[in-house]
């Protein structure tokens, strides 16, 4: 959790997966790095479809989905902060 605003920092938890990690290691995400960890997410996702219920993967979705909205609007804050920012 973020002090600063008491919210769940995506970030923290982003940057310590070692997919990101790797992607990352040179500064520079490629073509094929988008490609292999957009592969990497649907094969979890199916992955999930074989363990998981009906009601489970319905609430395991809307997890996944509102995690992925929650990192996109922190993004979008920290850049109308900048931009804010830059105005002064």
């Amino acid at each position: 959790m973020s002090k600063e605003l008491d919210l769940l920092n995506i970030d923290e938890l982003i940057a310590k997966e070692s997919s990101f990690q790797k992607i990352m290691a040179d500064g520079i995400v490629t073509d094929d790095e988008l490609r292999e960890q957009s592969e990497r997410v649907i094969a979890l996702l199916d992955e999930a479809e074989r363990r998981f219920n009906a009601d489970d993967l319905l609430f395991i979705k809307r997890l996944f989905a509102e995690t992925n909205v929650l990192s996109a609007i922190y993004h979008y804050h920290e850049l109308q902060n900048l931009n804010r920012h830059a105005d002064f």
